[in-house]
């Protein structure tokens, strides 16, 4: 079945080639044809130029019109060319041309005779260039030229219809071979895909029973199923596959960029995306780093133990999560110190509501089973581009603003100065 389904794809290929091969071959004669045409009436435009050139400038003696002339004689010869290059296998269009080639020549230097009289400017070279153009001798080689490649064009022309009416011929026995092809090849279509049912699906059952053991992380083993729904099955069985890949992959991506005890981002997203948000803010887009430490953490770990102590931070990064904007990011820095970066902040007093807001939520004791902790923060607070933009400078203002307010107050912030100090 394969071999005839394959013989005759062949056959037919190749049958369809030569055909379009053949008609490629009458397109390009096709093509050449009008070629010769476009080219022969642009060598009669060129002519008549180069005439209009030399009367303009015999009647007003302005070398402007000078220009236009000597391009047109090189145009001439240029499309002249052309036509001729295009009939070398053609020895009647070639005698025509010859013809055509005299009278042009003769055309030629007529008008450059005129013109070097006009050139000399005395008023007998004028009164014989207007002598030679009164003579008429001119105009009576405009019109042989005229008639001529009007021949010419004739001879092409007839050759065209012939050649574009054995195109479409060509064409039409494509389509109606092709048109023919389409009952058999829907014919071989249904006994291959009966035959590509009984030797492709049922190895595709064994390969889905095997899938399905596999995905179980049992041993593979036979099993019967409804035998119109192994295709459709073998995509859910996929399906569920990527769907697992896609949980464990976003499940470790979650534990690479976020802290695994508060589940807010860590300490190795903050510079990447410091980074990025420091080079977008300005003036009227702040950016605020905000740095917090918990005050006497490691005297309430002592007093109430680790277990506490964890406690305390996952609350901590709880409220600080639900005290700051959507587009806001709470990090944990390292041990009981954390970071806020506040983006979009249009003018620097409106971080002082934003912080108050934040120390109001810590003023309720946090409630541990037996346990009441109080917590308190210290904060402080660095702005770009204010203060500065480079990332690890803004951590290190908005760290020592920290400092000055844990030395201020027990729960209070401290927007950095200019004026203070660095470490």
């Amino acid at each position: 079945m394969l071999s005839t389904i394959f013989c005759v794809v062949v056959a037919n290929t190749f049958i369809i080639y030569a055909l379009d091969k053949q008609g490629q071959a009458k397109l390009e004669a096709v093509i050449h044809t009008h070629d010769v045409l476009d080219e022969s009436e642009k060598l009669y435009n060129q002519i008549t130029n180069a005439e209009t050139g030399q009367r303009g400038y015999l009647l007003t003696q302005d070398l402007n019109y000078l220009k236009p002339y000597y391009s047109a004689l090189e145009q001439v010869k240029k499309h002249f060319l052309a036509v001729n290059r295009l009939t070398l296998s053609n020895p009647e269009q070639q005698n025509t041309l010859a013809l055509i080639d005299e009278l042009v020549n003769k055309k030629l230097a007529e008008l450059a005779l005129t013109v070097t009289l006009v050139m000399q400017g005395t008023p007998y070279a004028l009164e014989e260039a207007k002598a030679i153009v009164l003579t008429d001798e001119g105009k009576q080689y405009m019109d042989q030229i005229r008639w001529h490649i009007l021949q010419f064009q004739n001879t092409e022309q007839a050759k065209l219809e012939q050649q574009n009416a054995e195109y479409q011929r060509n064409r039409l026995f494509i389509t109606r071979f092709v048109t023919l092809q389409i009952p058999l090849i829907v014919i071989l279509l249904v006994f291959c895909a009966l035959y590509i049912n009984l030797k492709l699906f049922k190895p595709m059952k064994i390969l889905i029973k095997n899938t399905k053991q596999l995905e179980k992380g049992m041993p593979a083993k036979m099993m019967t199923i409804n035998s119109h729904d192994e295709i459709g099955y073998l995509f859910k069985r996929f399906i569920r596959m990527s769907n697992i890949i896609n949980k464990r992959t976003s499940k470790l991506n979650f534990q690479v960029s976020h802290d695994h005890l508060t589940g807010v981002l860590n300490r190795t997203e903050l510079e990447p995306a410091l980074k990025h948000a420091t080079s977008l803010c300005s003036e009227d887009n702040k950016l605020a780093v905000i740095f917090i430490d918990i005050n006497k953490f490691k005297q309430l770990n002592d007093n109430y133990g680790h277990l506490i102590g964890d406690l305390v931070l996952k609350e901590t990064a709880k409220r600080l999560t639900s005290s700051v904007r959507a587009d806001d990011d709470v990090y944990r820095y390292g041990g009981d110190e954390f970071v806020i970066v506040a983006h979009n902040i249009a003018k620097s007093c409106y971080i002082n509501a934003m912080l108050n807001h934040l120390i109001e939520r810590f003023d309720s004791p946090f409630i541990f089973e037996k346990h009441t902790v109080t917590v308190s923060l210290s904060i402080g607070v660095a702005l770009a581009p204010d203060h500065s933009q480079d990332p690890q400078k803004l951590l290190k203002l908005a760290d020592q603003a920290m400092y000055q307010a844990k030395q201020a107050s027990k729960n209070g912030y401290h927007l950095y100065q200019n004026s203070t100090q660095e470490d």
